[in-house]
């Protein structure tokens, strides 16, 4: 099966509107639609995502300078490293749409910043189900989970996430990134068979999968917690708000952009008509769009909720920021980074 069996060309007037040549007529699709949205989301998430990961990594760097390295420590680094290497091609993405979908920079760039977009999306979801997989351990097999709660698996499971997530995208995305004739960059109009299989893979495997192990890891989070005697109400209540929270935000920011990839691509592989095919194109572009660049959103919210949530790393960014002057510290025991602590962490040796 084929999708969209159509030829394209530019408007020789306007570079605004893709049309498509059918059969029995043109298919405009608005190009120039989502500039002034994606824009405004772009410019807010490089904006205030920027200095806020940087001075999260710096508060991370401080922390485990005092002693405070964690397994959970090494996944909210590659976490924050990944939202930084995202951040900083938006600009590029920003110039994209106000050139109107024109792409100067050549194949090279486009397809670099294609691959750090999509690399950096799903291994960030892929870091949010282990640091709440962590969690999860930690509360709910506190001691017989400590052999495989250690640095050195955390590191080498960052390692395996990279590598995977990258090869997986190299198979979806090569080599259909760059158009040179359009200059459009990740965007593929019309849509090959081979690309739209790969974006129903990435909601099966970068969504949905994840939404289930974020809701299994807080359900027994939950679970143990309520059944806990040793644990006050004033800590129980934080953890479980604190994971509610993260997964609502996780389902906000990328389930509606899953969502509608799901329902567009899923709708032209099962649609045979040119005409339908348009409809499609046409009807979801905008939407497709802007959801499409929510996902850039979680630049702004990583570092609050696992960095500025977290007591140890919160103070020591701030007494490394209020006296930077300083050469020594006073040592008070390793800091972990971790989510509000219960007496489960503390038995657990977090």
């Amino acid at each position: 099966m084929k999708i969209l069996k159509i030829q394209m060309s530019w408007t020789s007037h306007n570079h605004k509107t893709m049309l498509l040549n059918l059969t029995n007529g043109s298919c405009q699709i608005p190009l120039a639609n989502d500039r002034v949205g994606l824009t405004y989301i772009y410019s807010l998430a490089f904006s205030i995502g920027l200095p806020a990961n940087l001075l999260s990594l710096w508060g991370l760097y401080q922390l485990g300078r005092s002693g405070g390295g964690s397994c959970q420590l090494v996944y909210i680094l590659n976490l924050l490293l990944s939202d930084l290497l995202q951040l900083l091609t938006l600009p590029l993405w920003i110039l994209y749409l106000q050139g109107d979908h024109h792409w100067p920079y050549g194949s090279v760039t486009c397809q670099l910043v294609g691959y750090v977009f999509y690399v950096n999306l799903y291994a960030s979801v892929i870091f949010l189900c282990l640091i709440a997989l962590d969690r999860c351990l930690a509360i709910v097999y506190p001691l017989s989970s400590r052999g495989v709660r250690k640095v050195q698996v955390a590191a080498f499971s960052g390692m395996v996430v990279w590598t995977l997530i990258f090869l997986f995208c190299l198979t979806g995305l090569y080599p259909s990134v760059f158009e040179p004739q359009r200059e459009l960059c990740l965007e593929q109009y019309p849509v090959s068979t081979r690309y739209a299989y790969f974006k129903i893979a990435t909601v099966a495997l970068g969504f949905l999968m994840p939404c289930s192990i974020l809701g299994y890891t807080s359900g027994r989070i939950g679970l143990t917690l309520r059944n806990s005697p040793s644990v006050t109400d004033h800590e129980r209540r934080r953890i479980v708000a604190t994971l509610v929270v993260i997964t609502v935000i996780f389902i906000v920011i990328f389930g509606p952009y899953h969502l509608v990839v799901g329902y567009r691509f899923f709708t032209l592989l099962l649609t045979e008509s040119e005409k339908d095919q348009c409809l499609v194109e046409v009807s979801l572009y905008l939407y497709y769009r802007i959801c499409y660049g929510l996902t850039s959103l979680n630049t702004l919210l990583d570092p609050l909720f696992y960095i500025f949530l977290c007591n140890d790393a919160r103070q020591e960014l701030r007494r490394s920021l209020l006296c930077p002057c300083r050469g020594h510290r006073v040592h008070q025991g390793p800091r972990v980074p971790s989510f509000p602590k219960s007496h489960l962490d503390h038995r657990a040796d977090v």
